[in-house]
C-alpha cells in the first residue's frame, strides 16, 4: 500500500490551481462578452487564491512538517450564488462553438478539482489539512455551479442552478 505523502498532494494541487488560473485568463482574453470575460477573471482571481492558500501551507509543511489552519474567506463567486439563483442573472461566455468548448472545459476543471480536494481530505491524518482541503471542495463546487448554469441557459435546457425554470406540463 502506497503511503500518504502530503507534500505530492499539496504540488498537485498547486499545479492544478496555477493550470485553472492559466486557462480561465485564456478564455477571458479570447471571450467576447464583457459578463463572461468578468466570470473568467473571477474564477482565475480564486484560482490564484487557491494557489497562494496551497503554496503556504506547503511551507509549512515542508519547513516545520506540520500543518498550518487558514481561513479560507467566503470567495466572491461563493457570494453570488444564492444571488443568482434568486434573481437568475445570466453571464454570457465566448461566442458560439468555442464558447461551449470553454464551459465545458472548465466545467470539467472544476469537477477534477472538487473530486481531487474531496480526496486528499480522506486520505488526510491532519484536521487542519482536511479542513483546508473540504473548503477548497466547497470553493470548487461553488465554481462548478457557475459554469453548469451558464452551460444550462445557454443550451436552453429549462434548468438554471438544477432548479426547472419552466415547464411544457399543462396544469
Amino acid at each position: 500500500m502506497i503511503e500518504y505523502d502530503p507534500k505530492k498532494a499539496l504540488e498537485i494541487a498547486i499545479n492544478a490551481e496555477k493550470t485553472g488560473l492559466k486557462t480561465y485568463l485564456e478564455f477571458a482574453y479570447k471571450t467576447k462578452d464583457e459578463s463572461g470575460k468578468n466570470m473568467f477573471i473571477r474564477l482565475a482571481l480564486d484560482e490564484f487564491e487557491h494557489m497562494t492558500i496551497l503554496e503556504t501551507q506547503k511551507e509549512s509543511v515542508q519547513e516545520k512538517e506540520c500543518w498550518i489552519p487558514i481561513k479560507v474567506e467566503i470567495s466572491e463567486i461563493e457570494k453570488i450564488i444564492p444571488k443568482i439563483k434568486e434573481k437568475t442573472v445570466r453571464i454570457q461566455g465566448t461566442e458560439g462553438l468555442d464558447q461551449m468548448s470553454a464551459l465545458r472545459t472548465a466545467l470539467d476543471l472544476e469537477d477534477r478539482a472538487i473530486k481531487f480536494y474531496k480526496e486528499q481530505a480522506e486520505k488526510s491524518v491532519d484536521e487542519k489539512a482536511r479542513e483546508m482541503f473540504m473548503r477548497l471542495c466547497e470553493m470548487e463546487k461553488a465554481h462548478y455551479e457557475l459554469i453548469r448554469a451558464e452551460i444550462d441557459y445557454i443550451e436552453k435546457t429549462g434548468f438554471w442552478f438544477n432548479l426547472q425554470e419552466f415547464s411544457l406540463e399543462l396544469e
